[in-house]
């Protein structure tokens, strides 16, 4: 079997048939080799026999002449030593015989050949020839020659061809199977691996190093098979793909029920023939359905019947309308909700159905009312706050505008020696006297006029229809009221006193900023002329004034900068987890240089360095300060600065705490840059690049007084600060305030969604901080936790 297969291989057929042609060739080549050597010993024998034929005649005519009949005798016997001779007999002209060697049997001469039979077939040839001298004839000799010889040569040339065409044939078959099975090695090559392939084997590639037709062959096979193998890499590749894919979507369907089942949306999807297929529990919760499957399979109409019964009749039609808009339903136990549309299509683009969204807006409602309130009031005072004054002041001067006999006061005063309480006797004396004030003032303010908390211990009262003398009688008012109040503080008793500068308009001024302006620069001109009291503007005064008091602080600013006379202390930011410190804000000072061994607070200079524009001087000078400690306290975790509005204008900033933290070999991730949401969104485009920049070197964006504005949250997609840190305003009355409580609650949250942490300043004692903690603020600030020493001491 196995000799049969492998003669029907390509290797053997290939083989067999060499061999078989180099047999045929060779044959043929042996037969006209064999009939050559013939031809050769024919003629070499007649030519050998032509030459003895005449030296014979040559020797023995003469004889014959002269009938010399022992000298032909003798040279008969000389002739009959050659080879082959067997008898030579001399004969007369006569035909008479006249010597002989040797003849066994004289008497019966054998023949002589008539020469038509082929000379290998013979044993002897008898062959006469004739015996002339000079063209007469003398007689005839003939000659008897034994052809064994011949024919033995003869035999000897066949047997020597017979071997060398064995030799040939097998000498060839050896170099022709080699070279068959050589070339068919790299067929057979080629056979394997196509088994191998087809079997789905491990392929090896086949060896292309030649050129010829096989080399072209395997490196097209090669190329086949590569790609083949890259094919069923790629299916086996999706195969598992596919495998791992309907893994991930089973898991993620179970994600995705879970998620829908945990969701406070309400979700309900109605297939394109209008019958219900899915109710996610928040909808059966919102709208207090106990069983999800009455309704499964059913028409949406069976479920709109059922939901239509608390619903105005107007409300029921809206319901799964589909129309796309946004649907709100008062229900009869006070909650709103809304409902809204969306179109559900398949891959193709046709649709498959509807899917119905409803949310409970009751907590938000309250909370955007809440905001709206706040976002006109003072959180403190409950009075109205700066934004309302300025909407408020610049509706009145536009209507004067329009109307010139419209006319009004502005009143703007602040509290005498206020920053000498909040210094003496803390934070919660100081928000004492302000909310007293605010009360007690209140009570003479008309109900056509506007009072205002502007920030810190300033107030403003709008005063439409009031003229001079107007104006003057509830300044006097003011003043008699405000220093008639009474304080008690660690067992003191203490008075107020109050500031006010007047400013009318439309004589003063015609714009809100300049009646602001002209109205503080009436507020400072009371304050220098002994305070409690009144003053009403006077352009001259404000002129000379104002520029004495820039100028004065412009000087002590620019001293303290050049003498280094700015120091810096450092207040905890504590982990609400763990009580512990996790980083320090840096708070500036100047050393008062009038006394030296006092220090002046912030609000003392900041405003005045505000005005005059030395804000960003200080601010350099901070950044440097506040990063040249952390170089210097490795183990101390980051710093936190405050970076006032008019730093954003300058586009060098960035640049400038990128190579401080360089020069200092300070990690940005260290330094915390704190901006105020104010100032961040009086400069929103500014604020933006700046907090890209800041963030883009690593360093942490801090939005600090957040809430103070109702845009707050629309305005956090814009600036993309890392901390929120919440306003002091809803902090101070936390425990007693569920408003704020609320409103804490909700930054808490947003920030949670946005994944930014949070900070609440002015934490004053432990209930406060254990309400923080349990709403989920991150970290706490304030005199309860710590207070703003000179020198960190770290653990």
């Amino acid at each position: 079997m196995s000799l049969l297969r492998f003669l029907k291989s390509l290797r053997g057929r290939l083989i067999t048939l060499t061999v078989v042609v180099e047999i045929v060739m060779i044959s043929a080549i042996l037969w006209n080799s064999q009939r050559l050597a013939e031809e050769h010993l024919i003629r070499q024998f007649e030519l050998r026999r032509a030459e003895t034929s005449s030296l014979l005649q040559a020797a023995l005519a003469p004889a014959m002449a002269q009938r010399d009949y022992a000298d032909i005798s003798e040279t008969l016997s000389s002739a009959q030593k050659l080879q082959g001779m067997t008898y030579l007999v001399m004969f007369d002209e006569d035909g008479q015989r006249v010597a002989n060697v040797p003849l066994d049997n004289p008497r019966q001469l054998p023949a002589v050949d008539s020469g038509n039979e082929p000379i290998f077939q013979r044993q002897h040839l008898n062959t006469r020839i004739p015996i002339q001298l000079e063209g007469r004839n003398y007689g005839a000799l003939q000659i008897g020659i034994d052809l064994r010889f011949l024919n033995e040569a003869r035999r000897e040339i066949l047997l020597q061809n017979i071997i060398l065409a064995i030799v040939g044939i097998l000498l060839s078959t050896l170099v022709l199977a080699a070279i068959a099975l050589w070339l068919t090695r790299r067929l057979s090559a080629l056979s394997l691996a196509s088994n191998d392939l087809a079997a789905g084997r491990p392929y090896k590639a086949l060896n292309e190093s030649t050129d010829d037709d096989i080399g072209v062959v395997a490196h097209a096979f090669n190329g086949m098979a590569a790609a083949l193998e890259r094919r069923m890499l790629d299916l086996g590749h999706s195969e598992a793909e596919q495998r791992a894919l309907a893994e991930t979507l089973a898991t993620e369907r179970g994600r995705l029920d879970a998620l829908l089942s945990a969701m406070r949306l309400g979700l309900v999807f109605v297939a394109k023939d209008g019958r219900i297929s899915y109710l996610n529990p928040a909808f059966l919760k919102l709208w207090t359905i106990a069983f999800e499957a009455q309704y499964i399979d059913q028409p949406v109409s069976a479920l709109r019947q059922h939901l239509a019964s608390g619903l105005s009749e107007s409300a029921a039609n809206q319901l799964f309308s589909g129309d796309g808009s946004l649907h709100e339903y008062l229900l009869p136990d006070g909650r709103t909700i809304t409902e809204h549309s969306v179109p559900v299509t398949r891959t193709g683009g046709s649709e498959s159905g509807h899917l119905w969204i409803f949310e409970d807006i009751t907590g938000e409602r309250q909370i955007a009312e809440r905001l709206v309130f706040m976002a006109e009031r003072d959180s403190l005072t409950t009075l109205a706050n700066r934004a309302r004054f300025d909407a408020e002041l610049d509706r009145l001067l536009n209507q004067a505008g329009r109307d010139p006999r419209l006319f009004g006061a502005l009143l703007y005063f602040d509290i005498d020696e206020f920053k000498t309480i909040n210094d003496t006797f803390g934070h919660r004396a100081g928000d004492n006297v302000l909310i007293r004030t605010a009360d007690t003032v209140s009570k003479l303010v008309r109900n056509n006029e506007i009072f205002a908390r502007l920030g810190g211990d300033e107030f403003a009262i709008i005063a439409p229809n009031a003229d001079q003398a107007g104006a003057q009688a509830l300044a006097e008012r003011l003043l008699s009221t405000v220093s008639g109040m009474r304080f008690d503080f660690d067992n003191r008793r203490l008075g107020l006193t109050i500031s006010i500068g007047i400013a009318l308009f439309p004589e003063h001024a015609e714009t809100a900023e300049e009646l602001v302006s002209r109205a503080d620069a009436a507020m400072y001109q009371a304050k220098r002329g002994g305070k409690n009291g009144w003053r009403i503007y006077r352009p001259e005064h404000d002129q000379s004034e104002a520029m004495l008091a820039h100028l004065g602080w412009n000087e002590k600013i620019q001293a303290a900068l050049k003498e280094n006379r700015f120091v810096l202390h450092y207040q905890g930011v504590h982990s609400t987890s763990t009580g512990l410190a996790s980083h320090y804000e840096a708070l500036v000072r100047m050393v008062d240089p009038e006394n030296t061994t006092e220090l002046l607070l912030p609000g003392s200079f900041i405003p005045a360095a505000e005005r005059t524009g030395r804000i960003v001087d200080v601010d350099r000078w901070v950044m440097r300060a506040a990063i040249t400690k952390l170089a210097e306290m490795p183990a101390l975790a980051a710093l936190a600065i405050n970076v006032s509005a008019r730093s954003f204008d300058d586009p060098t900033l960035a640049g400038t705490i990128r190579s401080l933290l360089a020069e200092f070999h300070v990690e940005p991730r260290r330094l915390i840059v704190e901006l105020t949401e104010t100032s961040a969104l009086a400069n929103m485009q500014d604020s933006e690049q700046f907090i890209k920049e800041i963030r883009a070197l690593g360093c942490t964006v801090c939005l600090d007084d957040f809430g103070v504005g109702f845009s707050s949250f629309a305005y956090l997609k814009h600036l993309s600060a890392d901390v929120l840190k919440i306003d002091g305003m809803f902090i101070h009355n936390l425990p007693s305030s569920r408003e704020d409580q609320v409103f804490v609650r909700a930054i808490v949250e947003v920030a949670r969604g946005l994944g930014k942490k949070t900070v609440a300043e002015f934490v004053g004692d432990a209930e406060t901080l254990k309400i923080l903690t349990d709403i989920g603020v991150d970290y706490a600030q304030g005199f309860y936790l710590s207070r703003p020493i000179a020198e960190i001491s770290l653990p």
